[in-house]
């Protein structure tokens, strides 16, 4: 039997227990990662809308260090999850997008992780993750961070100052607008196409940061993290894949983040901006110099967070500047100067902490750009799309001993694209329709996402 046929086996066999173990217990709380619910002795409403999507409760616990206490477990804060996922794209894509899967109508173990999360000691916080894929095999070093936090008082207002230490610029923020835990939060891992990122993505479990933030009079936040590259011995050590030739950051690269919270009853309102610099060697090519990422982003986010139901809408938009001057030079663009633009809308209601449903639109704009963005005629990354998702959280309510121990989310998410690669139908000029038309790739992706 192959090793992905094992993996799959045993990932239903392990998601069925669980959810028999679910359906024979009442309906009861859950929390995103348990350990944090055996910690704090507060069920999933405190911290989440919908997980992962944060309460305020749930921003000021993560700015704190994921260090307040009042529960009564005695169990270190150790908790897993598994990811079981059904995607069906609108038309087969041309080969399977893994060893082992089928062109279209795949079901597979998107991934199994591993967490340490919550006190460690003291003001000593962790969020850690360490996440397999069945699909394509390994085990790697998930986005994760680690925070030292104090309390402090400055003109008679309460407020925080923390030390975080990461490797994913923006896993650190306590918005859901940033990169790290933007909607969608989760999507499929063997879908044909997704929209381009930032620099700020591909950053993404490359790099370790350190900094210091401070979350001052419950509304001002500010945040500054350096980060660095690391080299490909630590990268494959980490279980990261970098190729033989990775790219290298030469340089630290300054990341920055400002937000101001004001809030009146049960109504929160976040206007922010964020941003990092990076210079980066293409595959190690010493002597070329280097190409240079600015990223600039501005976001928003209205939550109201009421008893009975909650609604956040949330906006972000990020402005890319990049400077060629080692790609340019080996003719990997056309251009020595190019830009790209990345807007996301979305909104989510949540009804009583267990029916869940989002709406969102995304815009990717940039320069014409032959050589980089070969894969349409266009000559452009632009891509745009509308994403739905209706989940169903069952054990949003319940007892301590259910909502310490188990969590899950089951959904069902559309993505209809719009526009992919600057084109509709025959983006890429090849003629062969199917995932080479916009709309080819529209997926429906049906998922199970348990946590224990």
């Amino acid at each position: 039997m192959s090793s992905n046929r094992r993996w799959a086996r045993l990932s239903v066999l392990a998601c069925a227990l669980i959810f028999v173990s679910f359906l024979i217990t009442s309906p009861r709380p859950a929390q995103a990662v348990p350990s944090f619910a055996r910690q704090t002795g507060q069920p999933c409403a405190a911290c989440h809308t919908a997980f992962p999507e944060l309460t305020p409760f749930g921003r000021r616990f993560k700015l704190s260090g994921y260090s307040l206490e009042g529960g009564t477990s005695s169990l270190p804060p150790v908790a897993a999850m598994i990811m079981q996922s059904y995607t069906h794209t609108e038309a087969k894509q041309d080969s399977a997008p893994d060893p082992g899967l089928k062109t279209n109508d795949n079901f597979v173990t998107q991934q199994v992780t591993g967490f340490v999360a919550g006190k460690i000691y003291g003001d000593l916080g962790a969020f850690i993750q360490v996440t397999g894929n069945p699909v394509t095999g390994g085990f790697a070093l998930d986005a994760s961070d680690i925070r030292y936090v104090k309390g402090f008082n400055l003109f008679g207002q309460d407020g925080f100052l923390g030390i975080d230490a990461n490797n994913t610029p923006t896993v650190e923020d306590p918005w859901n607008t940033t990169n790290a835990f933007a909607f969608p939060e989760i999507s499929s891992t063997v879908a044909a196409y997704s929209p381009p990122g930032t620099h700020i993505d591909a950053l993404a479990q490359q790099v370790a940061g350190a900094g210091m933030y401070v979350f001052w009079d419950d509304m001002f936040y500010a945040d500054f993290t350096a980060y660095g590259g690391l080299n490909q011995n630590t990268l494959e050590a980490l279980g990261e894949n970098p190729g033989p030739t990775p790219d290298v950051q030469p340089t630290w690269m300054p990341y920055w983040r400002l937000a101001f919270e004001p809030h009146w009853g049960d109504n929160y309102l976040m206007v922010g901006t964020f941003g990092l610099y990076g210079e980066t060697i293409p595959q190690g090519q010493y002597g070329i110099g280097t190409d240079k990422y600015l990223d600039i982003g501005v976001d928003s986010q209205y939550q109201y967070d009421g008893d009975k139901y909650s609604v956040t809408v949330k906006a972000s938009n990020i402005y890319e500047v990049q400077k060629f001057d080692a790609t340019y030079s080996q003719m990997g663009s056309s251009n020595p100067k190019d830009w790209q633009d990345n807007f996301k809308l979305n909104a989510s209601y949540v009804w009583d902490h267990t029916y869940s449903l989002s709406a969102g639109y995304f815009n990717v704009t940039g320069s014409n750009d032959a050589i980089l963005n070969s894969a349409g005629v266009s000559g452009t990354p632009n891509g745009s799309g509308l994403v739905f998702d209706l989940a169903y959280l069952p054990f949003s309510h319940g007892s301590t001993w259910l909502y310490s121990t188990y969590n899950a989310r089951i959904g069902l998410q559309y993505t209809k694209y719009l526009q992919v690669y600057g084109g509709n139908n025959n983006f890429d000029g090849s003629g062969l329709g199917g995932t080479h038309n916009a709309s080819g790739n529209n997926t429906l992706f049906l998922y199970a996402w348990l946590a224990f």
